[in-house]
């Protein structure tokens, strides 16, 4: 089991619980479970919900039956609290599909349960169906389109600059065709000039210690890098890769089901 150290022992022992209690009601073994949310990309504000996601996987006679069940699960416990989950074979299946935003949170920096060697076959079997044009295309739009509800004169919230800005380095990113961005914006603005990253340094800190709607402090040199780099973004051609055969997929599914169902 791996934890990330960003989530606290009081929420990790809650989410456990609900996790072992879930496990109990599907007769089922929960091999992975992030925050879906803003909590898992790094951005979370004093009151930001916790949306958990889960795979779990049945025991193998459960997948030899011609129906066998609900592929997923909902469970909202509070508007603070909720838990979904996918059984693996329907994660696989949104995996085929190629979309990145459908499977954004394989990559959260909140972590609540997870296995070291999953992790590294998961990341494998997203670099095979990774597609980096629609998912530029996608964290583009995103960032133009909350840009254009901008207005002169307007104060910003700490939500406002940060969702285009973390769209804005994922699109970095992913333009430098290294595979899926990772989810923790502080991954993401690793290196950049001294004047942007103390500048996140200090709205992350502030937005981790109130609303989601409280302005946002200056960052005129965040905004003139996102400004640049969106411009940037929007002028690259990115390949597109061949879609993997479908034995990776059922290879993936077969040896997942066989060591954990």
């Amino acid at each position: 089991m791996s934890v990330s150290s960003r989530i606290s022992p009081v929420i990790q022992d809650i989410v456990e619980k609900a996790l072992e209690e879930i496990e109990t009601s599907l007769d089922a073994r929960i091999i992975l479970a992030m925050d879906a949310g803003l909590r898992g990309q790094g951005m979370e504000s004093a009151d930001s919900p916790y949306q958990i996601m889960f795979v779990y996987v049945h025991r193998l006679d459960w997948y030899l039956k011609l129906s066998p069940g609900p592929a997923t699960v909902e469970l909202p416990a509070s508007d603070d609290f909720s838990l979904t989950g996918w059984d693996i074979r329907h994660l696989v299946e949104k995996m085929k599909q190629s979309d990145a935003t459908e499977t954004r949170w394989l990559n959260s920096g909140a972590v609540y349960r997870s296995d070291v060697d999953l992790m590294r076959r998961l990341a494998v079997l997203q670099r095979r169906v990774w597609q980096p044009a629609p998912a530029l295309a996608a964290e583009i739009k995103t960032a133009t389109s909350v840009q254009g509800n901008w207005s002169l004169g307007h104060t910003l919230t700490t939500e406002e600059f940060l969702t285009p800005m973390y769209a804005a380095l994922s699109g970095k990113v992913i333009a430098e065709d290294n595979g899926p961005p990772p989810g923790d914006i502080r991954v993401l603005y690793e290196g950049l000039s001294e004047e942007v990253t103390n500048e996140m340094d200090v709205i992350l800190s502030k937005k981790a210690k109130n609303a989601a709607n409280s302005d946002a402090p200056p960052c005129f040199r965040s905004q003139i890098f996102m400004n640049a780099e969106l411009a940037r973004l929007q002028t690259v051609e990115l390949p597109t890769h061949p879609a993997p055969d479908d034995s990776i997929f059922d290879r993936f599914l077969a040896d997942t089901i066989r060591r954990f169902g």
